[in-house]
């Protein structure tokens, strides 16, 4: 069944994203742009799921989630530490980058970058929840995986649960 969503008429954090995350079994996601902010949307439904969220992305990061990865990449918390991003950020912040430091580290989530000089810009936004009976459903829109995407901006999603819907965006 297909399913629209606006933000003109409601909060897609709640009615759909958080909806369709809770209990998830897997999240898989493409996004023109992905922040650490979307844990301040969504961190406790991520906490749920159960199996991988996997995220591909634009080389177009935020400086703070870089450095974050790299600190959980190559195990240097001590060297992130240092840089005391919740001093410069602020206390909802250092929160945020130390669950997107533990998301990493452990492998929980897996976030791959493509560079635009490689493959052009990633501008589409789709993605696919296994819901914990094994049904999936797929989503497209403008949303971007973000605090602002979620939250602030005016956004779009189209959700079909179908078949072919879901393989072609899995795809």
């Amino acid at each position: 069944m297909i399913r629209r969503f606006s933000s003109r008429r409601e909060h897609l954090a709640e009615s759909f994203l958080k909806e369709r995350l809770s209990g998830a079994k897997s999240y898989d996601r493409i996004a023109g742009y992905f922040s650490s902010s979307i844990l301040e949307v969504a961190g406790e439904n991520l906490d749920s799921i159960e199996g991988p969220i996997r995220i591909v992305c634009n080389s177009q990061l935020d400086e703070r989630d870089v450095r974050t990865a790299q600190a959980a990449k190559t195990s240097m918390r001590r060297e992130w530490c240092d840089t005391e991003p919740e001093k410069r950020d602020g206390p909802l912040a250092a929160k945020r980058y130390a669950r997107l430091y533990e998301y990493l580290k452990s492998g929980r989530i897996s976030i791959r970058v493509l560079p635009d000089s490689v493959f052009g810009l990633i501008h589409g936004k789709a993605g696919v929840i296994t819901k914990s009976d094994g049904s999936k459903t797929a989503f497209m829109g403008s949303v971007n995986e973000s605090v602002h995407g979620w939250r602030l901006n005016y956004e779009l999603i189209w959700e079909d649960d179908s078949p072919e819907a879901v393989q072609w965006v899995q795809e």
